[in-house]
């Protein structure tokens, strides 16, 4: 089966196009140049890029005595050079998955980081399966830690040329649920390290630190695939070697102390997870320190912890020391106070170095401006988003471990900021645009109009992004050649009133309604001069957002409509269509019975076609307080409930800043042009990204 990527529904290998959305099987677009490439192919022809995303390979040699029997379809196994093999061992053979099997001999973070870039004596170019689905582009192949492909992964970029078909550990989840579920039960039972080899049915030794560590994704990467060859495991992640290093974040002139302490706790908490599973080694090698675009901290990989020398909370509190001197950056006494006590011996327990933490928090909090900042303790305010609990009723200290287990309770998403409690500014916002007539009208009566300022402070101590933004949506109607003049006679109205009445201060309510109420006035002016009467009328619906900073006011009349996308709350619409059906049910009446009525889709309400004392414009004021997108669109994009079905698949994603928000934009127009093909579609979709004003 074929997995759509835009709808994920399933579909039939010979498809072209997805059966539920009709997007493209066979090509994407180019990550690079965004030029049409086919999923097989190498690269891009425009731009030379490598197609799709590149996965790391760890491939480890199995023991002669965990070597499986061969299979009716086994994968091609992989012979990467004879330096590799020629160094495995004739150990005794040993049926439990030891971490003598799996962990390096390497005691220091020197030895790990430059055995890591060993090099294979001769490149290897190839695929690693027999399906010839992930294929080692021009590589040359490196060791993990030391040069022991038995005890050591061997490391390879690969590119999936069949990223729609699912992975055989998906297929292996799927059609082996006793297996897994009975893994499942060991791994919470008792550690990986137990369990026997026997019992993994075709899955990697070493892929099972990470499903046992499977709760902290995207902290600690998700198995992207694994399987299990004659010769070889082999495990595939997500390839993060391009993500920048946190110690290079921390070495950033500037940077806030409240965000290292942030990353610091971040490690404190995944120390007792780690060690358990024996991986605490993970968070001791720099390189393998990561944060992604919205600076997120994660893992790029696991270490396993060598047998004669487990990690000690003094060893990993040294390795913070050391980073943050390096970083020539100045910290408070206090932090580096607590830092040399747990290297001396003085603070033992990760609970006590936690608490210390939040202690320096809390004073680093008050020596900020308070006024505009919560009286809660910083603390509380960063849990919010990352770092909080899947249970909404539940909040979560970011520097307290949970006191009934010994684990943490920790979800982290990856592409959002701390945005609660903190007083916030702007740290980015774009926007895209898209109309389109559709695929059963002859003229687009969609009229939209977008005008954004912005202006960036930056002195020694701070930089300060300021943003201005006025977008409008108007869907005309009232015959040929009435609703376009209606719809752009709204927009380049407001446009123009608000040029001049909205200068410094966010305007008013009643300043938006005098500016509404002016439009409408100029199209009923115009429909009585032109003799226009009833439904002869031209009219237009309205939806507006006004944006300064982190202040949002949206305004609509009609049944066009704007949504509010964010992780943590999902789609939200913000307003409520002024239309028949929708007046019943705010009458009380059920909606089976209100939108039963032949006339429910008739507007109650909508520019122009009568004068001002019978308009009443529905207004509101948001606070900005997470990452988001604003989405304003009129009915040929709303209808048949698209959005609300088809949110997660085609909007969700565009929140990270990584995202093309106009490539993101396109595709959903053009899905809803299959979909709601029957009216003109517009909408305008705002990203906004927040940062901590500190």
């Amino acid at each position: 089966m074929l997995i759509c990527p835009e709808c994920k529904s399933e579909n039939p290998e010979h498809n072209k196009f997805c059966e539920k959305c009709g997007t493209s099987l066979t090509h994407t677009d180019c990550h690079q140049c965004g030029a049409q490439i086919a999923f097989t192919e190498h690269k891009c022809n425009t731009c030379g890029a490598y197609n799709k995303t590149m996965l790391l390979a760890l491939i480890i040699q199995n023991k002669p005595s965990q070597v499986p029997q061969p299979q009716e379809k086994e994968l091609a196994s992989i012979s990467v050079s004879e330096t590799a093999s020629s160094e495995t061992s004739s150990s005794s053979p040993s049926e439990s998955i030891s971490s003598e099997t799996l962990s390096s001999s390497a005691e220091t973070e020197e030895d790990l980081d430059t055995t890591n870039q060993v090099l294979l004596t001769q490149n290897y170019v190839g695929y690693l399966d027999a399906q010839k689905r992930y294929y080692a582009p021009e590589n040359k192949a490196s060791l993990s830690n030391v040069v022991d492909s038995q005890i050591n992964p061997i490391l390879l970029q690969v590119i999936d040329h069949f990223p729609l078909q699912e992975s055989s550990l998906s297929v292996l989840r799927k059609t082996q649920t006793e297996l897994f579920t009975e893994l499942e039960q060991k791994l919470d039972d008792s550690n990986w390290t137990d369990i026997q080899y026997s019992d993994l049915g075709g899955i990697p030794p070493h892929a099972l630190p990470y499903l046992a560590l499977e709760e902290y994704a995207p902290t600690i990467p998700l198995i992207y695939d694994a399987w299990q060859n004659q010769e070889q495991g082999i495990l595939l992640l997500p390839d993060l070697s391009t993500w920048q290093s946190l110690t290079n974040l921390w070495s950033q002139p500037q940077l806030p102390l409240l965000q290292v302490l942030s990353s610091l706790g971040a490690m404190a908490k995944l120390w007792i997870p780690l060690s358990k599973n024996y991986c605490a080694t993970s968070l001791l090698i720099q390189s393998n320190l990561k944060v992604d675009e919205d600076q997120s901290f994660c893992l790029e990989r696991l270490y396993l912890d060598p047998e004669d020398k487990r990690p000690t909370l003094s060893d990993l509190v040294a390795k913070w020391y050391s980073w943050l001197t390096d970083s020539e950056q100045t910290y408070p006494e206090s932090l580096i106070s607590v830092l040399k006590q747990t290297i001396s011996g003085e603070i033992k327990a990760i609970e006590d170095l936690l608490a210390q933490l939040h202690q320096i928090a809390e004073l680093e909090e008050i020596n900020l401006d308070s006024s505009s900042m919560d009286t809660d303790s910083w603390s509380d305010a960063i849990d919010a988003e990352p770092w909080e609990t899947s249970d909404d009723s539940e909040e979560t200290d970011f520097f307290t471990l949970d006191s009934n287990e010994d684990s943490m309770i920790y979800e982290s998403d990856a592409d959002e900021q701390p945005t609660a409690m903190l007083s916030m500014q702007i740290a980015s916002f774009a926007h895209a645009n898209y109309t389109d007539i559709g695929s059963s009208r002859d003229h687009n009566e969609d009229f939209f109009g977008i005008q954004t300022f912005t202006t960036q402070e930056e002195n020694p101590s701070r930089q300060t992004l300021k943003a201005r933004g006025l977008y409008i949506i108007c869907d005309g109607m009232g015959g040929h050649a009435a609703g376009e003049v209606a719809s752009a006679m709204a927009v380049e109205t407001l446009q123009t009133y608000f040029h001049t009445y909205w200068q410094d201060e966010f305007p008013s309510e009643k300043t938006i309604e005098e500016g509404i109420l002016l439009a409408n006035q100029v199209i009923y002016q115009t429909n009585i001069d032109n003799a226009r009467s009833g439904s002869g009328r031209m009219g237009t619906t309205l939806v507006m957002a006004l944006l300064q900073n982190t202040q949002l006011a949206i305004a609509h009349v009609g049944d066009s409509r704007i949504y509010r996308i964010t992780r943590q709350g999902g789609l939200e619409q913000l307003t409520v269509d002024h239309e028949v059906g929708q007046r019943e049910i705010n009458r009380g009446v059920e909606p089976a019975i209100a939108y039963g009525r032949p006339d429910a889709y008739q507007l109650t309400q909508a520019l122009g076609p009568r004068e001002n004392k019978h308009l009443r414009p529905s207004i509101q004021y948001l606070d900005i307080e997470k990452d988001c997108l604003i989405l304003l669109c009129s009915d040929g994009l709303s209808d048949n409930d698209l959005i609300e079905k088809h949110w997660q698949t085609y909007l969700e994603p565009l929140i990270s800043s990584s995202a093309d928000l106009n490539s993101g934009l396109c595709d959903l127009m053009k899905f809803a042009d299959r979909y709601n093909g029957h009216d003109n579609l517009t909408s305008i979709l705002i990203r906004i990204k927040l940062k901590p004003d500190l």
